[in-house]
């Protein structure tokens, strides 16, 4: 009945296993797929004559336009990111209401654009769309940043919860692979450790990249991101090197 019994935990912490790690695995190549940086900005076109306000309305719409495009596609990432289980409604709807923000500002800002008489105006216009969004240089980047530093979260989370499981079925295993899964389990917390050690230089960091710092302090907005992608770095190589230590758990409980 004991033999039983302990079969039947085997199994279990088996199935658990294989399940945590196909999530865990899916997650980092969801992370691993997103573009590490934002694309770059088109060119704006040709030169518009002294005065020709139509000319400078076409450019700036072209300029609006491509910028709306790349927030769109980044919405659907966010979207796809959560509809897979990669990242939390709250890490979504944090991003989705960035992107609509910025959205809304873009086509206001076209609305005036498009309704103005004069070059100088319109040109003042066209200025605008780099000076108070940024799109390129800020938003793009700081969002599909945040947009990982969500998947990281999650997995982290689901990494962090599966400890007393990994402990149960440590502590079930036959001796002789009791030291083996015990020095892999100690250095899947120690990466776990590092990686959410990360996590607070990011979330306290990523507020401060606003295109207004990056207007008004470029040499602070610089160094900030470099920070927050350094930090991102660190906690992306611990959670890879914490996965690993988590797929040989399985493969050793599996054996």
């Amino acid at each position: 009945m004991k033999a039983k019994l302990f079969d039947a935990m085997k199994r279990s912490a088996r199935l658990a296993f294989v399940a945590l790690v196909g999530l865990t695995l899916a997650s980092l190549l969801a992370f691993l797929t997103l573009p590490a940086s934002a694309q770059a900005a088109p060119a704006a076109g040709g030169q518009c004559a002294r005065g020709d306000v139509q000319c400078v309305i076409n450019i700036g719409n072209q300029l609006i336009n491509a910028r709306l495009n790349a927030l769109n596609t980044l919405s659907s990432r966010v979207t796809q990111q959560q509809q897979a289980g990669h990242i939390t409604a709250d890490a979504a709807s944090a991003l989705q209401a960035d992107i609509a923000t910025n959205q809304n500002g873009l086509r206001s800002l076209q609305s005036k654009l498009d309704a103005e008489t004069s070059a100088q105006a319109a040109r003042q216009d066209v200025k605008n769309i780099f000076w108070q969004f940024r799109i390129y240089a800020v938003v793009l980047p700081r969002d599909y940043q945040q947009l990982h530093f969500a998947i990281e979260q999650k997995l982290a989370s689901r990494m962090e919860a599966a400890k007393a499981s990994i402990e149960k079925a440590i502590a079930a295993a036959p001796s002789s692979k009791q030291a083996q899964l015990q020095s892999l389990y100690n250095d899947f917390k120690a990466q776990l450790a590092t990686a959410e050690a990360q996590f607070d230089t990011v979330q306290s960091t990523l507020p401060t990249l606003t295109p207004e710092n990056y207007n008004q302090d470029h040499a602070t907005y610089a160094s900030n991101l470099a920070k927050v992608r350094a930090a991102e770095k660190t906690a992306h190589a611990a959670l890879h090197r914490a996965a690993s230590d988590l797929h040989q758990i399985a493969q050793l409980l599996k054996n």
